[in-house]
């Protein structure tokens, strides 16, 4: 396909004539069987952009008592309280409940031993890969490990600044449907590498919690505290503390949408990362982009149950071309039924006569995923200010992030990337503000302190200063 590069509003005014003096986009010429297909130049289809936003978007409103998530709040603060009431047994009905009707207390527990099991169960090509994840991420995370800045001087004062490491961090990764050993190395490694004494790890109890692969990986993480634990149970667990669960400082990680609201129930009693929900991908594209590596990356997000994909473009025959593919690629994809659903329902193909508009749609979707598929990437991410992860060029799959480049595949999502970021070494560290005074500095700056005190009825505060006089 030629390079024409980012396409502007004013480089289709001509294309536009031709086709309507309304200057509407015109329609696709391949009307996809699996996504949506909508122009923003047509009001009716501007608004179902509008409804998938707003859908996305969680706000105050869905998340109070009585709000769209009011059933789902009423039963995670139930089961919050039954687990600061009953500990370990609430633990027990819980996984039986929704995981293993045969749990019982002594299995919460993996020991060292299961997971060394597992690791000799586990095909030579698996382990390897597992452990070249490891290496990776742990490759990038120590390199992005944060320096503190040189102190700031002034006459008789020095002010800095510290990094110090969690004491302890809760780890979190569902199993319900599928096993995430790559979530649990994106989370370790980064606690690891910030230097986080005690790592507890939860997963739910399922086939999948129990998989040979996620105790393997345990095993070469030299994880010591891992635990069979499901959904806002497990979260309250971590929170609290039970007689075989350690209390943490912080906790992190993806889950359902009960996960997320005991993460939320709970924070300020323990330390949560964000909102980590349901997976998205965002790809901007122009005419340069390769319709079969656009739709394989969105398909790859897509069959996460639930996931959400978007193609944002300036190019109709792009927008066929991708259809299409997605189309064929379809047919040859294992999960029809949830890939069906969120093509369907949850993602489209938007398209309108302008790449900065869409730039600004896209930062408006704040997506968890932003893959670049146009001639000037740099440009366009000059504009781009709200991603959890930006994946740039033909050869930059979402799926690569996902196990083996290095930054953690745990982002933010729901458009929280407005104000969120993925989780890092970073997660995990603390900043402390270090003020160091001679007498000549506190003396300069006596004056000034006095009578901020005063003026705000703090005595007690300006007494400080003046007793040192």
């Amino acid at each position: 396909m030629q390079n024409k590069g980012i396409r502007t509003a004013s480089s289709f005014s001509s294309f536009c004539i031709l086709h309507s003096s309304f200057c509407i986009f015109p329609r696709a010429r391949y009307h996809s069987l699996m996504i949506p297909i909508l122009s923003l130049q047509k009001p009716g289809d501007a608004k179902q952009v509008e409804s998938l936003l707003s859908n996305l978007r969680l706000d105050a409103a869905q998340l109070a008592a009585g709000g769209k998530y009011a059933a789902e709040t009423t039963a995670v603060r139930g089961i919050i309280a039954d687990v600061a009431a009953r500990g370990d047994a609430a633990l027990v009905d819980n996984a039986r409940k929704f995981d293993f009707p045969d749990f019982s207390a002594e299995m919460i527990r993996v020991t060292t031993g299961e997971m060394a099991e597992a690791a000799d169960r586990v095909p030579a090509l698996q382990l390897d890969a597992i452990r070249r994840s490891i290496r990776q991420v742990r490759e990038y995370q120590t390199h992005i490990l944060p320096v503190a800045p040189p102190p700031l001087q002034r006459p008789g004062v020095e002010l800095g600044l510290r990094f110090t490491s969690l004491d302890s961090a809760g780890l979190y990764f569902p199993g319900g449907k599928a096993a995430y050993p790559s979530t649990l190395i994106m989370l370790a490694v980064p606690a690891m590498a910030a230097g986080v004494k005690q790592i507890v790890v939860a997963t739910p109890p399922s086939k999948y919690g129990r998989s040979d692969l996620v105790l393997a990986a345990c095993h070469e993480l030299k994880l010591e505290h891992v635990y069979r634990a499901g959904g806002a149970a497990a979260i309250a667990a971590m929170a609290f503390g039970t007689a075989t669960i350690p209390r943490v400082d912080k906790i992190v990680g993806p889950g359902n949408l009960y996960v997320q609201l005991a993460k939320r129930e709970l924070a300020g009693a323990v330390g949560i990362d964000g909102f980590l929900g349901p997976s998205e991908i965002l790809a901007l594209a122009d005419d340069t982009g390769t319709p079969a590596f656009i739709a394989a990356d969105l398909l790859a997000q897509a069959e996460h149950d639930p996931g959400s994909c978007f193609l944002l473009t300036d190019s109709l025959s792009l927008t066929d071309e991708v259809s299409a593919e997605i189309d064929k690629q379809f047919k040859q994809r294992g999960r029809s039924a949830a890939l069906e659903k969120s093509l369907r329902d949850h993602s489209a193909i938007i398209l309108s006569n302008s790449m900065d508009e869409l730039i600004e749609l896209a930062n408006r979707f704040a997506a968890e995923h932003v893959n670049l598929h146009v001639k000037n990437p740099e440009l366009v991410m000059d504009k781009l200010r709200h991603a959890g992860a930006i994946f740039v060029g033909p050869w930059s799959p979402v799926a690569a992030g996902d196990y083996v480049a290095g930054p953690s595949h745990c982002l933010p999502t729901n458009t929280t990337a407005r104000f969120g970021s993925g989780v890092s070494v970073y997660e995990f560290l603390k900043r402390s503000s270090i003020v160091r005074y001679d007498q000549a500095g506190l003396t300069a700056d006596a004056e000034a302190i006095i009578s901020l005190a005063n003026a705000e009825g703090l005595d007690g505060h300006a007494a400080s200063i003046e007793v040192r006089k």
